[in-house]
């Protein structure tokens, strides 16, 4: 059977998240929503429309550990018997998120924000969000988890899917491919806008994984890929997935190249480009673009064209050469 797409809100300028219901063989679902009441009540009605309660959920599959795909695991397995499953790269996040999260506020506090020349009221605006979603997390019981790993096989709605590593927006992120009828569950992995590389923490002892070389990595997998169809985690189905992904390869080349060119005209700073590059945006939502600005430099870096400097603690980016 196909996957039911269920829209629940969020509080988040993404807009609502998207979970998908298997009624047979065994009622599943893939992902959560965020832990509220307004979500959990569009989740019960969406599962009503299909005669089924929380209670009758057998499994829970979670794509990533962003709150707005796992925020209500722990509410449903205090609901019902439902076992949660996620990849054994995202197991930390199910039953540990205060811990994960303090870790990535004490990276971004102590070792991120400052060097991209923010403002100490910017910072604070960013690790304000870091500390709610860590405040609002909940831990579930190890017991109530099933990890799977990458290459795996996970049943869902009488079928067998392929569980595949797509990192660039999530580092731990898996999605899932059905050969026979070209179903693609795409997470945030292909979404009608190109996917925001989020920046993580690296493990101790290791330098920063760049998200948006690792994106475009993602990118290359899935257009091997025979997809009929995808169920992204935000927005309507997807039926032209080749044509998006080149479309949005386009589109983030065009941007690296305007990076590049405004750095030329004076633009040192990852700051001083966010502000430039989404300069249409009013100044307090432009923070939104620093991901996306430090994908592009990370792309620049790579392909050697920039060098990083780091001056009085902020990062600064000239082109080689000039």
């Amino acid at each position: 059977m196909n996957p039911i797409r269920i829209e629940l809100p969020t509080p988040f300028d993404v807009g609502p998240v998207n979970v998908y219901l298997f009624t047979e063989p065994e009622p599943a679902l893939v992902d959560t929503g965020v832990d509220s009441d307004d979500s959990w009540a569009a989740l019960q009605a969406g599962l009503a429309a299909h005669g089924l309660a929380v209670a009758d959920l057998q499994r829970v599959v979670i794509t990533h550990a962003h709150v707005d795909h796992l925020g209500a695991a722990a509410r449903l397995t205090a609901h019902g018997d439902a076992q949660i499953y996620i990849a054994d790269l995202g197991y930390e996040w199910l039953v540990a998120p205060k811990r994960k999260w303090a870790q990535r506020i004490a990276f971004y506090r102590d070792y991120f924000l400052a060097p991209c020349g923010l403002s100490p009221q910017a910072q604070q605006m960013v690790l304000a969000y870091m500390t709610y979603a860590a405040e609002s997390s909940r831990p579930v019981d190890p017991e109530r988890i099933t990890t799977f790993t990458v290459g795996e096989q996970l049943a869902m709605g009488g079928l067998d899917w392929e569980v595949l590593h797509m990192p660039g927006h999530a580092s731990h992120q898996t999605c899932f491919y059905q050969p026979a009828t070209r179903q693609f569950i795409s997470a945030d992995m292909l979404l009608h806008k190109a996917p925001t590389p989020i920046v993580e923490e690296p493990p101790d002892g290791e330098t920063r994984r760049p998200s948006l070389p690792l994106l475009l990595d993602s990118f290359t997998v899935l257009e091997e890929l025979d997809i009929a169809i995808a169920y992204p985690g935000h927005g309507p189905l997807i039926h032209n997935a080749d044509e998006l992904i080149r479309q949005q390869r386009q589109r983030l080349q065009s941007r690296k190249q305007e990076a590049l060119d405004h750095i030329r005209q004076g633009c040192q700073t990852v700051i001083e480009l966010v502000n430039t590059m989404y300069a249409h945006y009013p100044e307090n939502a432009r923070i939104a673009g620093l991901w996306m600005v430090v994908g592009y430099l990370d792309l620049l870096k790579a392909e050697g064209v920039v060098e990083e400097q780091e001056i009085g603690g902020v990062w600064r980016y000239v082109v080689k050469g000039d």
